[in-house]
């Protein structure tokens, strides 16, 4: 008897927090703005004079995932008699772009994908000249912390999420059939959603305390 009653407390419990323990944290869009700041102050760092590989490596980590690094490495860095190298120039292969953080840029996400992203319109003077396109570096997660994870160039705008096509990172009734939900509130802003998983966990609690009762009085 007791065997079963702890097995309906331990159920009520996961149902109750286990799914919530599994919520994320979101990048942030200002998150992501400071991230490509001082990954551009890194990757500018790497241009000043000749380390061991190992050491860029590892200057990299923290803003970067490890398949960033392994293509930033073999497209850019070069190896001298002192050590190894990045060569400034106008155009570097997988480098930050160069935001105009005075102007609005866009944030968003498509799948596990964060992207912060920039249109560039067409620039036909001076020594470097492109057409209007959009420059986005994208985030994932990785070991739990949101890295850098690739930079791209399109000519036409990132695809994102519509904001209606986005999870709460808070759902425990994804496991249920939501066929008959009923959403509550109030106008505090709190809501809540009356579907089988509390329909579930009521029953399992008003169970466990009926089975306890029974317990109690059989002794």
């Amino acid at each position: 008897m007791k065997l079963l009653l702890s097995t309906l407390v331990a159920l009520i419990l996961f149902l109750g927090y286990g799914h919530a323990g599994s919520a994320e944290e979101l990048l942030t869009e200002e998150q992501s703005v400071q991230a490509v700041k001082e990954a551009s102050e890194l990757q500018a760092a790497l241009t000043e004079k000749e380390r061991p590989l190992n050491e860029i490596k590892a200057m990299m980590e923290p803003y970067f995932t490890h398949s960033f690094i392994e293509k930033y490495v073999k497209e850019n860095v070069k190896e001298t008699e002192n050590g190894y190298i990045v060569y400034g120039s106008d155009f570097t292969p997988y480098s930050m772009p160069y935001f105009n953080y005075e102007e609005d840029l866009s944030f968003g996400s498509e799948n596990n994908t964060h992207k912060l992203f920039q249109f560039f319109p067409a620039e036909e003077e001076g020594p470097v000249s492109y057409d209007d396109h959009y420059e986005a570096v994208l985030f994932v997660q990785e070991n739990g912390e949101y890295k850098i994870d690739d930079v791209i160039f399109s000519e036409t705008e990132p695809k994102t999420e519509s904001p209606e096509m986005k999870q709460s990172p808070f759902n425990v009734s994804l496991i249920f059939d939501q066929s008959d939900a009923v959403s509550f509130g109030n106008e505090g802003g709190f809501s809540f959603i009356w579907n089988p998983y509390f329909k579930m966990k009521t029953l399992l609690s008003a169970y466990a305390y009926d089975v306890k009762s029974a317990a109690g009085n059989a002794e």
